[in-house]
Order: C-alpha cells, then structure tokens, then sequence
C-alpha cells in the first residue's frame, strides 16, 4: 500500500511538472488546450454575472487567449457553492472564480475550508461601489428620511443586500451601528433580484452596487439617495455621499478573481496577463464608466495582500453582526 501512495505521489509531481514544461517551453501545445470556466457564485443578470460575462467576451473579442471562457453560475449560499466547486478544483487551471471579499467572508461565516488559502489569487480590475437606492415613488428623500423611518419603526424597513458578509451587507450594518437605526436586511442570491424586489414593492430599499441599479435610476424607477464613496461619483453630480449626509463610510465590492490552489504558476502567469489585458480594453474601460466603477487594478500579488489585511477586518464586522460561526 505505501508502495502504491509513493507511486501516486510521484506520478502527481510528473504529471505537474510536465504540465509546467509545455506551458513554459511551447514544446506540445500550450496552456490552455481546452475551454476555462469562469464561475460567477451569484445567480444570472447580477453584478458578478455580468461582469464575468464581460470578461469572457472582450478575452474572445480581442484574443487574449487561444481558448474560450466559458461563464458557469453557481449560486448559493452567498457564494459558499461556488467558492467550495472552485476550491474543490485544486491544482485545476481550467477553472477560476469572480470572487474577492467573499474567500474571506465566507469561510468565517459557514465554517466551510474555502479560504484564500484554498485559491490562487489571479488580481482585481475594479471596484463596484455600493449605493442606497428606493423606490421612484417613496417619500424617502435622503439617506436621513430612511434612516429616521427605521428608527421610528425598528425592524420594518426592509433593505435587500445580497451575500452575508459582502460589502452592501456590512454597509448596512455599518449604517446601523453608526446611528442606531434597526433595518430588516434581506439577503437575496444577486443584485438584480435585489434591485426587482424593490420595484415590486417587496422590500423598500437596496444596498446594491451602483452598477446594479443604475438602469432602473435612468429609467426613473429606482431613486439614488447616496453614495459610500470618498467623493461624488463623475457621472452623478447630484447625488451626495454619504460622508457629505453625516454618515462616514465607504463600502464597494471588488471585481477580483482567483484560480483554485497549486495551479502551475505559468498557467496562473496567462490568466493573469489576461485580466490586466482586460482593464486597459476600451470596452472594460467603457464598462467602468458606464457602471459608475472606481478605477482600481490589483495583480496577483497584490491581490495576496489585500485578502490579508481584510482577514482582520471583516472578521471583526462578521463577529459583531453575529456571523462568525462559533465552532
């Protein structure tokens, strides 16, 4: 039996490291031979489906790799099936992820092994800042009249987020331990049912990414009552901050993506490549003006170290929530 591990063993570290060779000597074909699918961990027509599908067609449109990507939604758990399929694929280079804040949150909240450890991360092309957002015809004005409405009623102001833990959740809970205001958070599997359960009158705000709601605030069915960010968004002159209504806080989620562990570093090298590539498109730098992003590229590495900061961080705001699952 041990002989049969040994053999395992030494065919596993072959089997790599002539992996490693073709994609680094161009002997045989060259990573990737076949298809890579992209997960988004939120269902269809959300920010993170959206914004991997774009991914995929400017990676097609402008050639950046000699093989497709294909875009799988694997929703649940507020990210939790998704991150534990990518996660399950170590050493796999035909898969990653749209995920960032999510490989801390996620195992903090579900006591599942899928940490950032689990992954490799491949680098972050922007930031999809947070908004609050109601209904055209509510007679919410500011985020004070919202605010003031759940003080008045504590636990009837229903606000839709979208994963535990995210940046709209811990927004609101930043909101909320800041003024002492009770909201009832609705968590829901993406963004754009978020954004629908607004209109339809089922809940009565979102804490949703700009890039979410902005095609109902054009159309005058959502109204914006501000925005987490450190300035006016360029493109939203009249809407105020935050910061600018009393409320010091800025909240956005970060468009990273991040390959499973162990993948040979040439391959994890090209996705890389690929989605700096991808930020300086003029179709994603299109996409970013269009969807209100705030500009931010990280590599791989860099990438590393903003996940280790946010370990600290995000498992304080989970643990004063109550989402810290106690093992």
């Amino acid at each position: 039996m041990a002989r049969g591990l040994l053999a395992t063993a030494f065919a596993w570290v072959a089997a790599t490291h002539a992996f490693a060779q073709t994609a680094s000597t161009g002997s045989g074909q060259s990573y990737p031979t076949r298809p890579i699918e992209l997960v988004s961990p939120t269902g269809a027509g959300g920010g993170s489906d959206i914004v991997a599908r774009t991914v995929a067609e400017i990676a097609a449109k402008e050639k950046l790799l000699p093989q497709q990507i294909f875009v799988q939604n694997r929703a649940g758990g507020g990210g939790a099936v998704g991150q534990t399929y990518v996660a399950g694929k170590r050493g796999d280079p035909y898969v990653f992820i749209q995920a960032a804040s999510g490989l801390v949150t996620v195992p903090l909240r579900t006591g599942l092994d899928v940490g950032a450890d689990k992954f490799t991360p491949l680098g972050a092309i922007g930031r999809d800042l947070n908004s609050i957002a109601v209904s055209a015809d509510s007679p919410w004005r500011t985020v004070k009249d919202l605010i003031d409405a759940a003080r008045a009623r504590p636990k009837t102001i229903s606000v839709g987020t979208t994963s535990p833990g995210g940046s709209a959740h811990t927004l609101m809970h930043k909101l909320q331990k800041m003024t002492g205001a009770q909201f009832n958070v609705v968590s829901f599997k993406s963004g754009a049912e978020s954004v629908t359960a607004v209109m339809g009158g089922h809940i009565q705000a979102t804490a949703e990414n700009l890039g979410e709601v902005m095609g109902q605030v054009e159309t005058k069915k959502l109204r914006l009552l501000g925005v987490p960010s450190l300035s006016r968004v360029p493109g939203l002159p009249n809407v105020p901050t935050l910061k600018e209504q009393g409320y010091d806080i800025q909240a956005g989620g970060l468009r990273g993506f991040a390959a499973p562990a162990r993948i040979p570093p040439e391959a994890a090298k090209t996705l890389e490549d690929m989605l700096a590539k991808v930020h300086k498109s003029a179709q994603w730098r299109d996409y970013m003006v269009r969807n209100m992003y705030e500009d931010v590229y990280m590599n791989g590495e860099d990438m590393r170290k903003w996940l280790a900061a946010q370990q600290t961080e995000l498992a304080t705001f989970l643990g004063e929530m109550g989402l810290v699952l106690k093992k």
